[in-house]
């Protein structure tokens, strides 16, 4: 309680030192007064820049304002489909617990979930424009907002997810469990808090789904409205919508995505410590997973009152070490804190039901060390392949010299292949885990990757802030704010990728804990990959990130198309003031109703398995869906973020081409004129000696190889054209499908655990488990 009252002191401090950023409506900012502007030039420089201010004014009121439409048009289909659900949940699987027990723990985690992506929104609309503001007085000062910003929505965050969820631990454990209740009864109870994961992992496939494909169909919307090119960019109706968007996707999808995953790394940790007496019998071991992440709000907290002591002046690549380096920091700090937690709180040894394995304080914190450190690196990886700094991205973006589909081609190479590493990662992680604790080690190495969650959702967070104030900026053509905002947002590229492809790793290991705990609930002892059942499963679930994508990708373009139509048709109605909320409720409506196929896969997959052949059928479905599940999601995710960073390398001069100029004789071409004449053909070229015509050839051929170097400085050259279409393709695949499969992967096993036991009794072919095996085994 007292980490979580401090994360929440210091996410709304930082709340309040970015809000205290004062925004003069009506022109003359209260801080400039101090300069003198004489003369007619001065003057009018003054006039000027106090209009380009209202307009950054008047553009942050309507992302406000605008903002909140969206929101509660979410919420509108979100609360509809949250008690359609809850109805269902009450009704068919709460009587397997008792009277509401996982109904509320469920309405619990979706109300939480929602408060969450609420507080992350709001906080973000208010630190766009004051970004740009500061950023109008040097790059240090709009940093270290943008980066409070993020802060604030990192603490905000975490610290309620960790309070609720321990209230609710606390609440259901005094209600339920007395001196007389059995494993049995806390496998129950822990199963019934898992409802918790279940509510928020709703509320996270809306935000990733549904704010994915609201936020990429306004931006390729607006790039498509062919009415508004070369025209003021404040008049597109478009433009508020697009803003929008870069905040409900990235800053509202990733809040919910991280709000689940903390929760259902927690409950599958629970669950399964439900088959170890030992552990029954400590206290401290059972509240275990919620002491790691109190203990990481404190690390975070330090680690985000160090960063801003390491920045010094307007220097965009110091700024891009801090970001990066507070997750390091994050990671040093901890790793010493794991192993006290893990002497103070755990038994000395402790064994798992139907397991001869004895498990140690040791061995659990070299589950937590190899999570906490394999997130990190996973994020290194993620860096070498989207960063401009390194040879992949440089390489693409040579590519779009020869134009747009070798781009294409590149990009799609370089996404899978940035697949490798972070497997190996992940391998290695998961092979010492189940060595050290099985199933158990799994979760705890799940919950090691998340345990500073604070920080990396904080500088997560701080990327779509610094989108926004460099859109901000060139929209009300602050050209001075426009060049430190468009440092800031180039840092927040890469750190932009960490975050989603460390996403997709802590999901897929998350995903096997649960995975783990479903079997073991239903004493899965053997998943045989031979059986025809399982392994149609396994094939049916390695294809079902495909579809999922597919369908997402499909809603993108069709949202997009009806965005571009609307801001042209606007045009041509001649509106006076662009009706921005028309947009946002036209693509909100879009988003929700493009998100109901990709909703149906997620949740009717494992139910129609599970009421066909019974628990044993899905375990094939689970183990297919995580497998392809995480390789599609870091390609996707890794070549829409490298070419995006290629368009940029060529945007800014950074690319150097070479180009075969060939330059011929004057004489020679006027000769070679004249002898194409009537009837003069070949008199001229006959007059030239045999030494003077080889002089000549000579000459030309040695022009003809001549080699010379070319920067490409303009917007207007082929390859920045070439690399545009490349970045508009992978758009949707960095931010809304790539990011999208997390919660695949974690939705289907959670939505499998919590109607496990439905499927077990009213199946209506049933499979039968194979449990002669003392260990969980793959054959």
């Amino acid at each position: 309680v007292l980490a979580c009252a401090l994360g929440l002191l210091y996410g709304l401090y930082n709340y309040y030192t970015v809000y205290s950023v004062a925004m003069v409506k009506g022109g003359k900012e209260a801080e400039d007064n101090d300069e003198e502007f004489e003369g007619e030039e001065e003057r009018s420089k003054r006039t000027f820049a106090d209009l380009e201010y209202k307009k950054l004014v008047m553009a942050g009121d309507n992302i406000s304002e605008n903002a909140t439409v969206y929101l509660l048009q979410e919420y509108g289909f979100l609360g509809v489909f949250v008690l359609v659900f809850g109805a269902f949940i009450y009704f068919f699987i709460e009587k397997y617990l008792s009277s509401f027990w996982l109904t509320g723990a469920y309405l619990t985690g979706t109300l939480s979930c929602m408060l969450a992506d609420f507080i992350g929104l709001r906080f973000a609309v208010i630190a766009n424009v004051r970004t740009v503001k500061k950023a109008r007085r040097g790059m240090e000062g709009a940093f270290l907002t943008a980066l409070r910003a993020g802060l604030s929505i990192g603490f905000s965050i975490v610290s309620l997810a960790v309070l609720s969820l321990g209230l609710l631990i606390y609440l259901y454990k005094s209600s339920y469990i007395t001196a007389t209740s059995t494993a049995a009864d806390y496998a129950n109870i822990y199963m019934a808090i898992a409802g918790y994961a279940l509510g928020a992992s709703i509320v996270a496939l809306f935000g990733r789904v549904g704010g994915g494909i609201f936020s990429k169909a306004a931006a390729i919307g607006v790039d498509l409205a062919d009415e508004w090119k070369g025209k003021a960019a404040e008049s597109n109706p478009g433009m508020i919508t697009d803003f929008i968007g870069d905040n409900v996707g990235d800053v509202v999808g990733t809040g919910s995505d991280f709000f689940a995953s903390f929760a259902e790394a927690v409950c599958a940790t629970l669950v399964l410590s439900s088959a170890s007496t030992q552990l029954l019998a400590t206290p401290m071991a059972m509240y275990f997973p919620m002491i790691i992440f109190s203990a990481g709000i404190i690390v975070a907290f330090l680690a985000g009152g160090i960063a801003p002591m390491l920045t010094h002046g307007d220097d965009a690549k110091n700024i891009q070490r801090v970001l990066k380096n507070m997750p390091f920091i994050g990671a040093v700090l901890m790793t010493p804190i794991l192993y006290v937690l893990c002497l103070v709180c755990l038994p000395n040894e402790f064994t798992f039901a139907g397991d001869t394995y004895v498990t140690s304080k040791t061995q659990i914190f070299t589950c937590l060390l190899f999570g906490l450190w394999s997130g990190y690196m996973i994020g290194l990886s993620s860096e070498f392949f989207t960063s401009h700094d390194y040879y992949p991205v440089q390489e693409v973006a040579k590519s779009c010299h020869t134009g747009s589909a070798t781009d294409i081609i590149y990009g799609l190479a370089l996404g899978y292949m940035s697949t490798i590493v972070p497997i190996v990662i992940l391998i290695v992680e998961i092979y010492i885990s189940y060595f050290c604790a099985g199933m158990y080690g799994i979760a705890m190495s799940g919950c090691g990757m998340l345990c500073t969650l604070a920080i990396i959702l904080s500088v997560t967070s701080y990327g779509p802030v610094a989108d926004n104030a460099s859109g901000l900026a060139t929209m009300c053509n602050l050209a001075i704010a426009s060049i430190k905002t468009d440092q800031l947002h180039l840092a927040g590229k890469v750190i932009s990728a960490h975050g989603r492809c460390f996403s997709i790793g802590s999901a897929s290991v998350i995903a096997l804990a649960l995975f783990g705990a479903f079997i073991m609930r239903h004493n899965i002892l053997v998943v045989d990959l031979l059986q025809p059942i399982e392994f149609a499963g396994l094939v049916i679930g390695a294809m079902l990130p495909y579809l999922f994508s597919a369908k997402i990708l499909q809603s993108v373009s069709t949202a997009a198309i009806l965005v571009k139509n609307e801001i042209n048709e606007q045009k041509k109605n001649c509106e006076v003031k662009p009706n921005y909320k028309q947009c946002v409720r036209l693509c909100s409506k879009e988003s929700m109703m493009g998100m109901i196929i990709p909703t149906l896969i997620v949740i009717g997959t494992p139910l129609l398995a599970g009421i066909l052949f019974g628990p044993v059928a899905i375990c094939g479905v689970l183990a297919g869906t995580i497998v392809s599940g995480v390789q599609i999601g870091i390609s996707f995710i890794n070549s829409g973020v490298a070419w995006d960073n290629a368009k940029w390398y060529i945007e800014e001069s950074k690319l150097v081409v070479e180009k075969d100029i060939k330059i011929e004789d004057k004489e020679d071409r006027e000769k070679e004129e004249e002898s194409k004449e009537p009837g003069k053909e070949g008199l001229k070229g006959e007059a030239l000696s045999g030494e003077k015509k080889s002089l000549k050839e000579q000459y030309k051929q040695f022009q003809r190889v001549r080699i010379t170097t070319e920067k490409l400085t303009s917007k207007e050259s082929e390859e920045y054209h070439a690399a545009k279409i490349g970045d508009e393709v992978g758009d949707p695949m960095k931010a809304t499908s790539g990011p999208a499969i997390s919660v695949l992967m974690k939705q289907i096993c959670m939505i499998s655990l919590i109607f496990g036991d439905f499927f077990a009794l009213h199946a209506l072919f049933p499979v039968a488990a194979q449990t002669n095996h003392k260990h969980f085994t793959f054959t």
